[in-house]
């Protein structure tokens, strides 16, 4: 794999671990809000890499 593709990956694999680490101390209101706040974050990594 490219190198930018694998630190992309790293990335978005970290804030995925921030995030359900924090839903364990603050639930979301929905599995659909949960959804989107992942999606969100995880596209922000992303971009701010390109």
């Amino acid at each position: 794999m490219d190198d930018d593709l694998v630190q992309h990956a790293r990335t978005v694999t970290q804030t995925v671990r921030d995030t359900l680490d924090t839903r364990r101390t603050r639930p979301p209101v929905s599995y659909e809000a949960a959804l989107r706040e992942l999606l969100a974050h995880a596209a922000r990594d992303v971009a701010v890499g390109r």
